[in-house]
């Protein structure tokens, strides 16, 4: 059987492109690194991999282990993360992970709460797309996402539930046809440009669902990268959007009108992943439960 260090050599000298820069990122030897991949070779029954003037390439055979090999890695990260915690009491402190709309307009007044309750906890929270492609889960509490969100792949002890639905609202410019409109049409939103903000929000995915759904087709938009842009360009008066009403309840800022749709069956959802109650931190679970009871804010 393959042991972990010959598969993370293999990934190595996939990454790194070389034998030497294998073992110089494993902190190892060249003929440690080189015996690995002999075994792991012996053992698979067929050459992984070829030299070539500039370092190795691997072969159909070594290449097909690898996205196999990535997910052994994060998952003894996640191990490897989980024990020093554990060693080292790491109680005392609170790691997210959200996207940069929940971070902004939804967790605030439970953070602020938790704060107040629990001053001496250090929170450390990480906004934004780019936090979770290599996000270890045994080194973050809680995730928190949008929609159809990619999430990192997460152990078989976390939970992804919903959390935090929101009515949807038109927003338009001051002087729009729509604004303060109520009722109104998905037909009549076929002819006016839409500023959207990027695939896997979820007022994005609910408004396109429901457009399949009736066979509604925008001829014109402008894609954005965030709320903030969204609240921007229709100040531009380039278009209308939606946003969850609890966000533009906190941008009072922003100089537009609302309209509010026709009868539908959208629901805009967010989602909170979190361990299983036998694997969170006593502050995770002092979090979580002022998170599950909104009431507690009051």
């Amino acid at each position: 059987m393959a042991d972990d260090e010959q598969l993370l050599s293999l990934l190595a000298i996939a990454e790194h492109g070389s034998i030497s820069a294998a073992a110089e990122h494993l902190h190892r030897g060249q003929s440690a690194i080189s015996e690995r991949l002999r075994k792991l070779t012996e053992l698979v029954g067929e050459p992984l991999y070829t030299r070539e003037i500039n370092g190795v390439k691997l072969t159909q055979a070594g290449a097909v282990l690898i996205p196999d090999i990535e997910r052994l890695r994060r998952v003894l990260r996640d191990i490897d993360s989980i024990i020093r915690r554990r060693q080292r009491l790491m109680e005392g402190e609170l790691n997210i992970v959200s996207t940069s709309l929940i971070a902004n307009y939804y967790l605030p007044p439970f953070l602020t709460r938790f704060r107040q309750q629990y001053p001496g906890i250090n929170l450390y929270i990480k906004s934004g797309e780019r936090y979770w492609k290599d996000a270890a889960a045994g080194e973050v509490d809680v995730f928190f996402y949008e929609g159809d969100s990619d999430l990192p792949e997460l152990p078989d002890y976390f939970k992804s539930v919903p959390w935090q639905d929101n009515e949807i609202v038109i927003v338009t410019p001051l002087q729009h046809p729509l604004a303060g409109r109520q009722n109104v049409s998905f037909e009549e939103l076929e002819s006016y440009p839409i500023i959207w903000r990027e695939p896997g929000s979820a007022v994005r995915g609910a408004i396109e669902k429901e457009f399949r759904r009736r066979g509604i087709v925008p001829r014109h938009f402008i894609e954005v990268a965030d709320i903030e842009s969204v609240g921007t360009m229709i100040n531009a008066n380039l278009g209308i959007g939606f946003m969850s009403k609890r966000v533009l309840d906190k941008r009072s800022d922003w100089q537009v009108a609302t309209a509010t749709l026709e009868s539908h069956q959208m629901v805009c959802l967010n989602f909170m992943a979190a361990p299983q109650p036998d694997r969170r931190s006593i502050m995770l679970q002092k979090f979580l439960e002022m998170i599950e009871n909104p009431e507690n804010l009051t």
